[in-house]
């Protein structure tokens, strides 16, 4: 191999290594800039809530939900035009191993208005759904409709209410496709 050779081979080399350490870099930046604006976005990293789904809804054509499950506490439920609503606030729950229930810890913040698919499920327990399912433990959750849940959860006290969670899964649209209470004595 002659001199030239091998300094050409040696420049080669060398620039081909620039090129790499220069692209690596640009990905860097790139995959710093996506993640810093998915927390944006989202508002994790700063102990904070997730994002308002009506807000990311109204910018981007699709709510933060979407495709996920939530655990929330609902503030009233209502039916309009044909759909049905719910005022929800992200919760969180705990399993009370003493008494074979959940504790529930409402979240803080705005409530976020969400709207149930037509053809969602619906699974409640006690008491939402009251005592008066014959042969089934307060606990297991039973089917209703929504237009039963509305009704149901506008007669339950207040206290009681603020008090009952529910797991929800939001279908590919960010619409609840399921949503069921918790168990609360």
């Amino acid at each position: 191999m002659s001199a030239t050779s091998a300094t050409s081979a040696t420049s080669v080399t060398s620039v081909t290594s620039v090129i790499s350490a220069s692209r690596r870099r640009g990905a860097m930046r790139l995959l710093s800039v996506v993640a810093f604006s998915s927390l944006a976005l989202t508002g994790c990293g700063e102990g904070k809530e997730p994002a308002d789904p009506t807000a990311v809804a109204a910018s981007t054509g699709r709510t933060t939900w979407a495709g996920t499950k939530q655990f929330v506490t609902v503030d009233k439920a209502w039916a309009e035009g044909g759909l049905t609503y719910l005022s929800v606030r992200p919760a969180e729950k705990k399993v009370n191993t003493q008494f074979d229930t959940w504790e529930i810890i409402p979240g803080t913040g705005a409530f976020t208005t969400v709207t149930m698919a037509k053809d969602a499920r619906v699974l409640l327990t006690a008491p939402v759904r009251g005592d008066d399912a014959s042969g089934v433990g307060r606990g297991e959750p039973l089917p209703s409709s929504q237009a039963e849940f509305v009704t149901l959860l506008t007669q339950l006290d207040p206290g009681t209410a603020a008090g009952v969670g529910y797991d929800l899964s939001f279908d590919g649209q960010g619409q609840v496709a399921k949503l069921q209470s918790l168990y609360r004595p």
